[in-house]
Order: structure tokens, then sequence, then C-alpha cells
């Protein structure tokens, strides 16, 4: 497939001699809510196939998104770095699933409730992951520091391709499936997972249209599992 941009499988990270080797497995993970044909078209819940939302990678000036990586990081704020550091230190999730304990114990809900909002959340999040890296090596998008510039960035790049970010991908499925949930907390949640994607770009590791349409896609995921729960509810 012919490209406009550089691929992560044929350029070394900054410092390094080799090109990183590929592990492609969990893009073929078994999902939840979505359902993979032979020919790697994807259907929703209701059987219907799925037009994905997401940009085409050759749709976009990697050049440009270089430079906003460049002056994020040579601008960096104690308040950006500790985003960066607060969502990439361990695992999203693991910042995440204590907002539904908060907001359980907040508006007095049960056990059962609990471990229902609990399974759809991990299991949206289950296809949120498998679709983010079902694209990343679709379409072998290269790091930022793959592009022979002496970028600073605050944490490691990860050892996978750029686009979209996982960590955006599964914040907009999380925001969609817990405002679902929580209504209430709706505008907090949405600012909550704006931050975790956006913490991407703060750590170096991501172009920002990385985290921009990896948002977009989570959410367009959270979006089948929401039906589905509405259905259900009918």
């Amino acid at each position: 497939m012919r490209t406009n941009y550089r691929r992560w499988s044929e350029h070394p990270y900054f410092g390094e001699q080799t090109p990183p080797q590929q592990n492609p497995e969990p893009a073929y993970f078994p999902m939840f809510f979505i359902l993979r044909q032979t020919n790697n078209g994807f259907l929703d819940p209701f059987q219907q196939r799925i037009l994905w939302q997401i940009k085409n990678p050759n749709e976009i000036d990697w050049g440009f998104e270089l430079t906003i990586v460049e002056r994020t990081l040579l601008s960096i704020t104690p308040e950006q770095r500790q985003l960066a550091q607060y969502w990439g230190m361990v695992e999203a999730t693991q910042n995440m699933t204590p907002m539904i304990y908060n907001y359980a114990q907040k508006y007095q809900l049960g056990s059962p409730f609990i471990a229902r909002v609990l399974a759809y959340f991990h299991a949206a999040v289950n296809d949120a992951f498998v679709m983010s890296w079902y694209f990343k090596y679709l379409w072998d998008v290269a790091r930022p520091n793959q592009y022979g510039t002496n970028l600073s960035p605050l944490l490691s790049t990860p050892r996978f391709p750029s686009y979209p970010s996982a960590h955006a991908t599964v914040a907009g499925c999380a925001e969609t499936v817990l405002s679902y949930f929580f209504p209430q907390e709706a505008s907090g949640i949405k600012n909550t997972m704006g931050e975790c994607a956006l913490s991407r770009l703060y750590a170096g590791v991501h172009f920002n249209v990385d985290n921009d349409e990896g948002l977009k896609l989570g959410r367009q995921i959270g979006g089948m599992a929401v039906s589905l729960l509405r259905a259900q509810n009918q």
C-alpha cells in the first residue's frame, strides 16, 4: 500500500541502529461487542457493517504534526508534565477503574450495579485495545522519535506503531460507556478522558492527531456497547 508518511517498521528509534520489532498479536484477540469477519470486515452488535470514522493517515500532514510535538516539548509546563506521568506510568485503566467505585459510592449504588458497570466497561475497553492495535499495524505509522530529530520525550516511547493512540482510544471508549452509566458526571468524565489522551502528546510519544483520532475511534466503539445496553433496557 502506497503511503505519504514514514513507516514505523522501517525506521529505528532515535539513537538505535535497527527498526523496532513487530508484535501485532493483540490486534487479533477476541472481542465482545465487535464481530470480525474473515476478510477483516467488522460487524457491530446488531450485525451491521461498521464504517470506521477514524481518518486514513494518508490524509494527515505528519510534518505539521511533528512540529506540534516539538513545540509542546519545548514549552512543557509542570502541570502537563504531571499529567504525562500520571497517565503514562501505569495502565490507563488503573486510573479509570477507581472512578467507577467513587461514583458508585457517591450515588449509593449496590454491588450488582457495580459489577454490571465493570463488566461493560472492561469488555468495551478490550475491544478498544484490539481495534487500536488493528489500525496501528494496518497503517504502520512511525512515532515522533523516528524522524531523526533529537526530541526530549518525558517517557520512553512504546514499541509499537503510533496511530492511533491506544490511551486515547481507551479514553474515548471509557468516556462514552461511563457517561451512559453516570450521566450526571458526563462533563467531568469527558474532561478526565481528554486529559488522558492529551497526556501522550505531553509525554512526547504520540502525535496530537494520534490522540484526536484515537478519541474518535474509542467513542465509536463505546457507542456500540451503549447501543446494546439501550436495546437491552427497552
